[in-house]
């Protein structure tokens, strides 16, 4: 992604190590274009860099494998394309509802993301006898 602005730092043990933000200019539209542009800038300067191992690191084992899992594709996201988001969610084989939303998705639809915690909390809970099958 040619919005991705790489800086280093040095890790625990003094190695370089390199993190990625998204520029700042950027950052409105492709992270957060459903939310008030004042918002998104604000987000913008404030965000928080990932490490760029993320994207190169392996994970040992993967919980979806063996556990229930619920996911909300945000299908106007242009972080994690939708067609990416619906592949890791039927993989999972996870309980999926589609909401036009961005990749701020948790920000400009919190009630949508709300409703498909709630959904996994009533199926996971010891009271439901869902949880029991």
């Amino acid at each position: 992604m040619a919005a991705l602005r790489p800086a280093s730092f040095p890790d625990i043990s003094g190695d370089p190590g390199a993190e990625l933000y998204l520029d700042r200019e950027s950052f409105p539209q492709l992270f957060a274009a459903d939310l008030p542009h004042r918002t998104a800038a604000a987000m913008a300067a404030a965000q928080r860099p990932i490490a760029a191992a993320a994207f190169a690191d392996k994970a040992r084992s993967a919980a979806w494998k063996t556990k229930p899992s619920w996911y909300v594709i945000a299908t106007q996201d242009q972080v994690i394309a939708p067609q990416a988001q619906r592949f890791m969610a039927r993989r999972a084989g996870a309980h999926t509802v589609q909401i036009h939303a961005s990749h701020a998705i948790t920000l400009s639809q919190p009630a949508a993301v709300a409703r498909q915690i709630a959904a996994a909390a009533r199926h996971l809970s010891p009271r439901s006898p869902s949880h029991l099958s």
